[in-house]
């Protein structure tokens, strides 16, 4: 058949035909002894495999793969003697006898847009609809446990020295396939392929045939030991701790072990969903999606899942946030957040221990993601107010001093960081007295921002620059009139009256021309809290000592606020901003009236009030302006 003359090739066809007829025949143990049968198969088998099979002329090569088949097909137990050479070669051809174009189109995939991924399942579609996986199928049929002995130490050997897409995922494709044929025959062998197959899982490459080796684990899995499964688990669980390789593998091993031997993993939920919840935070996207996939599909309820398994992600997390990961903090950090955010009080009980853990990271040098701790600091104060303050009523001020000193840090992602969390810490313990603490850091975060203000308002370039994600070059104002509001929120207003020089001058910053518009619309909110504590002050009779002080800081108040809520409605043609001025100009005129009834207004006001109800478009803003317009005319 291999002939240089064709006549003779042809005549060496027509005798391959005639023996391949006779050798199908006498191996048929149907139509021949099974003596004779088994005595046949050990002539040919060898042949075909050694030679046949591995050739170099396409046509033998084919012929070859025709009679292996047709011998698999009728030989029955006279195969289980050659079973493990015949596997063997039939996994190794799926590769070696593909059409190399596939290969060289993979190598090449990612210059012309098509999926890596894609293509490997393509890939292995087309083997397994070859004549060798047909091969595979009917021997699949022949196994026994005897023949386990041979033919699974040779499958072992082929895990780990295969090569090829196609032999790879073939392989593990057959040891799936094998162990659900023998059931609890391979037991004898499960130690043995579990740590084979979990080894090739982390170290492989391709995502393909690590879902098939992951797969043919979690079937051996199934038939397993106790001790053995707990091991391969815990192995598993620690790979979510890894590089993006390992975190990928540990994802994929998860998925494999609940569709295919749920029933194993269910009594280690506890080491599973630990690491599941934690690494749903991960940065590197695809890897956070496979752990979000694998999240909904293990767990019914979120609340009751976190509480169920909080002890151990606890754990977890504080593992992580001490680990000289930067990736691992961040990631331990945002779980903090979501626990904080999903549990509230709930997580009262490990209050301590997160708070002790990331308290301690704070300090220290910058580094990529580390706001997230600040941000873990301020939901766990939200969440846990109550339990922080009763343990020790001196926390509190020890999380306002360590959140203050980080706003003075230069890097202004981590500074906004730091005044968000600042915030929130306010907000949350609710204490007077840290108005004193934290005012003087604002405002001298607010002069310097003031100093590096330019003199006119480039808003344009400010809108354009936010809207595409460049950072700008502006100091966190906003941040720091949201700050100054909560202060201003929970402060004794004896307190905010002795700083009304330095509050007026914050104020007038933020709504100078130079600002961004944001960081006005910030300004806004921070009067309208200012105005509400003093409405409320002056309402309260026991509070009538304040009526002097106060009486002048709302006559300042309303002659240098007003006139620069104006300009801004005039000048930006925002109409979020024209609601939330013409908001604010209103809740300073009531409480002017309130304080001041007789007071006489400069008729300037109000005609430039009047003239901007004229030419405002927005009815919100229009209804604002004309109430304020009132309460002015209303004065004596």
């Amino acid at each position: 058949m291999d002939d240089i003359k064709e006549t003779v090739r042809n005549a060496g066809d027509k005798l391959c035909r005639v023996v391949t007829s006779l050798t199908i025949r006498l191996c048929d143990v149907s139509l021949t002894e099974t003596s004779d049968a088994r005595h046949a198969m050990d002539i040919v088998i060898p042949l075909l495999l050694s030679e046949g099979i591995l050739s170099k002329v396409d046509s033998i090569r084919k012929a070859s793969i025709g009679v292996v088949m047709k011998l698999a097909k009728g030989a029955g137990v006279s195969l289980r003697p050659h079973l493990s050479d015949l596997v063997c070669c039939m996994l190794e051809s799926l590769s070696s006898l593909e059409d190399q174009a596939l290969n060289y189109v993979e190598l090449h995939a990612a210059n012309v847009g098509i999926q890596t991924e894609k293509l490997e399942t393509l890939r292995v579609s087309i083997a397994k609809s070859s004549p060798m996986w047909e091969t595979l199928d009917l021997c699949i049929n022949v196994v026994n446990g005897e023949t386990l002995d041979q033919l699974v130490p040779r499958l072992a050997q082929l895990v780990r020295s295969g090569v090829g897409l196609n032999t790879r995922v073939g392989v593990a494709s057959f040891i799936s396939l094998l162990v659900q044929k023998v059931g609890v025959d391979i037991k004898p062998f499960t130690s043995m392929l579990m740590r084979l197959l979990f080894q090739v899982v982390k170290e492989e490459k391709s995502t393909t045939a690590k879902r098939a080796f992951a797969s043919a684990c979690a079937m051996v899995l199934k038939y397993a030991a106790a001790s053995h499964a707990q091991k391969l688990i815990e192995d598993s669980a620690a790979l979510h701790a890894g590089d993006r390789n390992a975190q990928i593998s540990c994802a994929i091993l998860f998925k494999s072990y609940s569709s295919t031997a749920s029933d194993v993993v269910n009594g280690y939920q506890s080491v599973v969903v630990p690491a599941i919840f934690l690494s749903r935070f991960d940065d590197d996207k695809y890897v956070s999606e496979l752990f979000e996939e694998l999240w909904e599909e293990n767990t019914s309820g979120e609340s009751i899942t976190l509480q169920l398994f909080l002890g151990e992600i606890v754990f977890l997390i504080c593992e992580g946030i001490a680990s000289s990961s930067w990736a691992s903090k961040k990631k331990s950090a945002q779980a903090i957040c979501k626990l904080s955010e999903v549990l509230g009080e709930s997580l009262s009980s490990h209050h301590h221990v997160l708070l002790k853990s990331v308290m301690k990271e704070v300090p220290g040098r910058l580094w990529e993601g580390k706001e997230a701790l600040l941000q873990a600091i301020g939901a766990l104060s939200m969440a846990c107010h109550r339990a922080i303050s009763a343990e020790d009523p001196a926390t509190p001020n020890s999380i306002l001093t360590l959140v203050s000193s980080a706003c003075t840090k230069k890097v202004k992602k981590y500074r906004e960081a730091a005044l968000s969390c600042l915030e929130q810490i306010i907000k949350a313990f609710g204490n007077p007295e840290f108005f004193n603490s934290v005012f003087p850091i604002l405002f001298e975060m607010c002069n310097s921002a003031s100093l590096s203000q330019p003199r006119q308002a480039p808003l344009a370039s400010y809108a354009a620059k936010t809207e595409s994600g460049v950072e700008d070059s502006y100091p966190p104002l906003n941040k720091i009139m949201d700050c100054l509001k909560s202060c201003i929120h929970v402060a004794f207003v004896n307190a905010i009256l002795q700083q009304k020089k330095n509050l007026m001058d914050m104020l007038l910053i933020s709504l100078s021309p130079g600002s961004p518009w944001i960081v006005k619309v910030s300004a806004f909110s921070t009067i309208k809290e200012l105005c509400s504590r003093l409405w409320n002050s002056f309402s309260d009779t026991q509070e009538t000592s304040l009526d002097g002080n106060g009486a002048s800081f709302v006559l300042e108040l309303f002659q240098s606020v007003s006139p620069r809520i104006l300009e801004c409605i005039k000048t930006i043609k925002i109409a979020q901003v024209h609601i939330a001025a013409s908001e604010c100009l209103l809740d300073v005129t009531k409480l002017y009236r309130q304080v001041l009834p007789q007071k006489p207004t400069e008729t300037e006001l109000k005609e430039e009030i009047l003239h901007l109800i004229e030419v405002e478009k927005n009815e919100e803003a229009k209804m604002f302006l004309k109430r304020s317009l009132e309460c002015l005319e209303s004065l004596g």
